[in-house]
């Protein structure tokens, strides 16, 4: 089956920083509903478009095509492991 307009995809995946630095091990999958409904970054839809099971592919995505420029200012530190319970 070729990745096509209201395909669920399902992906397997990794993110590098631009060193070569893990960020995400991907430990578990992403789904989305390809075909333009904002559930993915677009350059990695558009890379998946036509592709089919076991297909593998590498995309190096620029800050203006994924989250944006970094700004330290902006950014917060979620700490990891068990959280809180609101009783």
């Amino acid at each position: 089956m070729l990745i096509a307009k209201n395909t669920v995809v399902t992906l397997n995946y990794r993110v590098n920083d631009g060193d070569g630095n893990l960020v995400d091990d991907g430990s578990a999958p992403m789904m989305y509903l390809h075909g333009g409904y904002d559930g993915i970054f677009p350059k990695i839809e558009e890379s998946l478009q036509g592709k089919s099971v076991g297909d593998k592919i590498e995309i190096k995505l620029q800050p203006e095509e994924a989250f944006g420029d970094y700004h330290p200012r902006l950014g917060m530190h979620q700490p990891q492991g068990p959280f809180p319970r609101n009783h």
